[in-house]
């Protein structure tokens, strides 16, 4: 069993699957505990962003391409 903050399962061609549990920081140095808490921010802020990519991704309208036209000479 881990000791992360979060836990990512990721399997090539399939989704992304995080976990997030409650820290268990008791015990340890305060050093220690800044980072792993600077960490998990670090961690968010990554999540944050790819949802907001993909926010802006859905929010735009998808763009139909045009059927280009043949010009056709008629005898």
């Amino acid at each position: 069993m881990s000791d992360s903050i979060f836990e990512v399962e990721y399997r090539p061609g399939e989704e992304v699957v995080l976990r997030f549990k409650s820290p268990r920081l008791r015990g340890l140095p305060d050093s220690t505990r800044r980072h792993l808490l600077a960490g998990g921010r670090e961690a968010l802020l990554a999540l944050r962003d790819i949802l907001d990519r993909a926010i802006e991704k859905a929010e735009k309208p998808e763009k139909t391409p045009r059927k280009k036209r043949t010009k056709i000479k008629v005898q």
